[in-house]
């Protein structure tokens, strides 16, 4: 079915696929919510939310479903770019900025990296392993945890409370050093693990070119 789509052939034919179905899924929503705010049933934000939450679960689905390593991180940054709205919306102006940035651009970018650096000959196919039961169980966990924690909160300020760049930088690189460099050094092994595993790949391709 995806052949058959008239798109250059420079252009992934499912990328292409999944923004147009996600443009189909999304448009209905949009004019749903549109009406909803003209007759008053909604304000503005709550409009940004639920796009965002459509966003965040399409992107979500899309990350986990798909079986291409390279598709699911462009879901993966679908659904970041819509966690980025709900920072804009919390007037958190600096955190969407960083969620764009550093998690949606860089970490994404260095998956596919990474990806590119072993030098598969094949699609990068997602298999199945013997830790699935187990990753089932922990998403249950957090997934309750996440629900406590929702029901249990009280939403809603007063008044919108704002930080400034000192204090969140005090924060983030003081009081929260260690898991940052902890952060760092995980990126730091994943890219030199992706170096290593291309090594032989190089090594092999050129013995094979002098003989």
């Amino acid at each position: 079915m995806f052949e058959r789509l008239p798109v250059p052939a420079q252009f992934d034919r499912l990328i292409v696929a999944g923004g147009i179905v996600t443009g189909v899924i999304l448009g209905p929503v949009f004019l749903v919510l549109l009406s909803l705010l003209l007759v008053g049933r909604i304000s503005a934000p709550e409009l940004v939310f639920w796009l965002g939450f459509t966003v965040i679960v399409i992107g979500a689905l899309g990350t986990v479903l798909l079986q291409n390593i390279v598709h699911a991180a462009f879901a993966l940054i679908a659904a970041l770019i819509g966690v980025a709205a709900m920072y804009l919306l919390l007037a958190s102006e600096f955190l969407a900025l960083v969620q764009v940035l550093v998690y949606g651009g860089g970490v994404v970018l260095l998956i596919i990296f990474a990806l590119m650096m072993t030098n598969a000959q094949d699609d990068p196919i997602v298999t199945d392993g013997s830790q699935k039961p187990f990753a089932f169980i922990v998403t249950l966990l957090f997934g309750a945890v996440l629900v406590a924690a929702a029901v249990n909160v009280q939403w809603g300020a007063e008044s919108v409370s704002l930080i400034t760049f000192r204090d969140f930088g005090t924060r983030l690189f003081h009081d929260f050093m260690v898991p940052v460099i902890i952060v760092g050094v995980l990126l730091d092994i994943a890219l030199s693990g992706a170096i290593v595993n291309a090594r032989p790949n190089i090594e092999e391709h050129s013995e094979e070119t002098t003989q």
